[in-house]
């Protein structure tokens, strides 16, 4: 049916273009000088003004006739965006918070190995001198004793 309704409407459509073109305007359509001047009058009678408006008249109704038959029909084929036609799933919160927490757990298991294995090799290598307290730089505001000499070669007297 949604295909007889699409042929009738461009049927009609062809109609009413042909219709309108045929009707005497300000620019004389196609009853103008061009087109042989007159030839709907001599193919139609001398009614043919009433007879292209009531034609116009039938085209457009049965054009918008048309129209909603096939917007009724298209409605019927389409779902809105809005309505979802299967139920959703209910979303489990309690689980969800479980294999984050699983997940979780697994990252810092693995972080805890990777620096245990990263102690380990530096446990290996040598351990720095320790520091003696004459290489110790001193606490901060105090001040050292002048070494030797050190008054006389700074300029002092």
């Amino acid at each position: 049916m949604g295909i007889a309704l699409v042929v009738l409407h461009v049927i009609i459509c062809f109609i009413l273009i042909g219709v309108i073109l045929l009707q005497a305007g300000r620019g004389q359509g196609f009853t103008g000088s061009g087109f042989g001047g007159g030839g709907v009058q001599s193919l139609l009678g001398t009614r043919a003004a009433d007879f292209l408006t009531k034609a116009t008249s039938v085209a457009a109704v049965l054009f918008l006739f048309t129209c909603i038959g096939l917007d009724i029909i298209e409605a019927g084929r389409s779902r809105s965006l809005f309505e979802t036609k299967q139920p959703q799933a209910p979303v489990a919160l309690d689980q969800i918070q479980k294999v984050l927490e699983k997940i979780k757990a697994e990252d810092q298991a693995k972080t805890q190995a990777t620096t245990a294995s990263a102690g380990t090799e530096a446990g290996k290598e040598e351990a720095p001198a320790p520091v003696t307290a004459s290489q110790a730089p001193p606490p901060v505001g105090q001040q050292t004793a002048p070494q030797e000499g050190g008054a006389k070669e700074n300029g002092g007297t």
